[in-house]
């Protein structure tokens, strides 16, 4: 169920953009022709200022994908003025290979645009600009015929202007980026399997309005991705996945009234990686961090640096929070964390193991508190404070929380 819910949290943007799309497009079939050319040019637009976005940051799984809309979206405009022979080979080649490049761009490592690796996808996307015009100049009956192949003759698929080896592709791509949704809520996953999804209509409608509306509704999305995504590489830890020290001192600087800020280290964690190597390091990293997400006193979870943590308590007071961080070390003390699993996430700490089991280590964590109030009025004074209380507790034997009232 939770899953099912980080689904459509990630995808609400994306459901949202759809619904509007839909409900434009409603009212797009009936403009005038100078309504439809506004349309397209809005269309084009945000497929260019997308694809600016994705130049700017580097992002070549986006930008490759962009590019194929524009291709696309240009192919189904001219669909429309072809001859039926030409149409019919342009629809078949846009229905396969539009749904196809989305799939493999989706899936392709994040290796730069302008670079070796890059240039084989503008390799790509040129071949199959060529082949489709060098098939509209030397109209082939037997590859457009296989094009247009049916697996079948039920009514909903001879009903549909999707080609069926286009309605293939297009459903195996869909079920591929659900299950990597359920896998890993990601905005960028998000925005290819909106894509996918928009370019149905845009495949079966042949109404430039509505392509256009569906086009620039799957720009908008791709766009968002490239913000959400890059917004994420500046405030997000990438090993923990909690925010790290820029969102730290943003959050910092909004901070008013009651609060307790509380720092938390791993003990002995040089011996973790001298001892047992750094991907077990950071495998104890992920796990401190996936303690540190579920405070149920509202505690917001930072990464700090290396392997301390930073929580900050809004609107409490030390008093009501001490025992919360008191629960916290003793909840991670409790648990021991398998080495013989530690290469898989999420698959790696058992609670309750004997501490002398084979391949069970223990980890501790030491916490320093201090919160806002006559002697710690700014929040960087309440941090050091909160740090001075925990170099108090690593020096007093660790695993254990220490506080400073001032």
């Amino acid at each position: 169920m939770k899953l099912l819910i980080g689904v459509l949290y990630t995808l609400l943007p994306e459901l949202l953009l759809f619904c509007l799309a839909a409900l434009l497009a409603g009212y797009a079939a009936g403009f005038p022709s100078g309504g439809v050319l506004a349309l397209t040019l809005a269309a084009g637009a945000m497929l260019l200022t997308a694809l600016a976005l994705s130049l700017q940051f580097n992002r070549s799984r986006l930008f490759f994908a962009l590019l194929t809309l524009c291709l696309a979206g240009t192919g189904l405009l001219l669909r429309a003025h072809a001859a039926p022979a030409g149409a019919a080979t342009l629809d078949g080649m846009l229905c396969l290979l539009l749904p196809l490049d989305l799939v493999v761009f989706a899936g392709i490592a994040e290796r730069g645009i302008f670079s070796r690796y890059g240039a084989i996808w503008f390799a790509l996307l040129a071949a199959e600009t060529l082949a489709t015009l060098l098939l509209l100049a030397f109209s082939d009956t037997a590859v457009t015929s296989a094009l247009h192949v049916r697996f079948t003759h039920a009514g909903w698929a001879t009903a549909l202007r999707i080609t069926q080896p286009g309605l293939v592709v297009l459903t195996l791509g869909l079920l591929w980026l659900n299950d990597r949704l359920l896998g890993r809520h990601s905005a960028e996953l998000a925005a290819f399997f909106f894509a996918l999804v928009a370019s149905v209509p845009m495949l079966y409608t042949p109404h430039p309005g509505v392509l256009s509306v569906f086009l620039a509704a799957a720009a908008l999305g791709f766009g968002y991705a490239v913000i959400q995504e890059s917004w994420s590489m500046a405030y997000l830890d990438e090993l923990t996945g909690l925010q790290g020290r820029r969102a730290l001192e943003e959050h910092m600087r909004q901070l008013g009234g009651r609060y307790v800020i509380a720092m938390v280290d791993v003990d002995h964690f040089k011996r973790f990686n001298d001892s047992y190597g750094h991907d077990v390091g950071d495998q104890v990293l992920r796990f401190v961090a996936s303690r540190l997400a579920y405070q149920p006193h509202g505690g917001r979870p930072f990464r700090y640096g290396g392997e301390e943590f930073c929580l900050v308590f809004s609107g409490h007071g030390l008093a009501e929070v001490r025992d919360e961080l008191e629960k916290l070390r003793s909840d991670i003390e409790s648990c021991r964390f398998d080495l013989r699993r530690s290469g898989r996430r999420g698959d790696d700490v058992s609670e309750g193991a004997e501490v002398g089991s084979p391949g069970m280590l223990a980890i501790t964590v030491s916490i320093g508190a201090a919160e806002y109030g006559a002697q710690f009025k700014e929040p960087w004074t309440v941090l050091k404070a909160a740090d001075k209380a925990l170099y108090d507790a690593k020096h007093s034997g660790r695993n254990r929380v220490s506080v400073n009232a001032g």
